[in-house]
């Protein structure tokens, strides 16, 4: 049947692989795989995550083959990388503007809506001259439930103490 959907495409599949054919690339089987692996996977995921998902069910796959298309996806805008902390940088799908809170506590990654911080680039801005570029990186901290627990120290200060 002519423009069914096989089981397990994301509809968004067609217009990512469209995207990175607009860089000069190809939509190859591997790319395919590989953007496949990335819509059905966790929110945040790092490359090497990435790599032992597409590779057990597809060990010709090689990892260079997955950095190089999330590297090209990332030129695209179709996903960013963050730095969630001190570990590998992670990917995510660009479809919503936000930015990452991390509890320092327990881990959980929270996304705020880009507007968070505009108040905050705006006083950057204008008081520096300094353009942020904040999805780059995560703003480290408690979550509501970790600050709440009794017992756990808390690390740092408050601002401008």
């Amino acid at each position: 049947m002519t423009g069914a959907r096989r089981d397990g495409d994301d509809p968004r599949l067609e217009a990512i692989l469209t995207a990175l054919c607009a860089d000069g690339g190809r939509a190859t089987v591997q790319r395919r795989i590989v953007v496949s692996a990335l819509l059905a996977g966790p929110r945040h995921v790092t490359a090497e995550e990435l790599a032992a998902t597409v590779q057990a069910r597809h060990p010709d796959i090689a990892t260079s083959t997955i950095y190089r298309t999330l590297e090209a996806l990332d030129r695209q805008g179709v996903v960013q990388h963050a730095h969630l902390g001190h570990g590998p940088a992670v990917y995510h799908l660009n479809d919503t503007d936000h930015l990452h809170l991390v509890c320092e506590s327990c881990g959980h990654v929270i996304e705020v809506p880009g507007s968070a911080y505009e108040a905050f680039a705006r006083l950057l801005a204008e008081d520096y001259g300094f353009r942020v570029a904040p999805h780059h990186f995560a703003v480290q901290g408690r979550c509501g439930a970790c600050a709440a627990e009794p017992g756990l120290p808390q690390r740092g200060g408050a601002v401008g103490a």
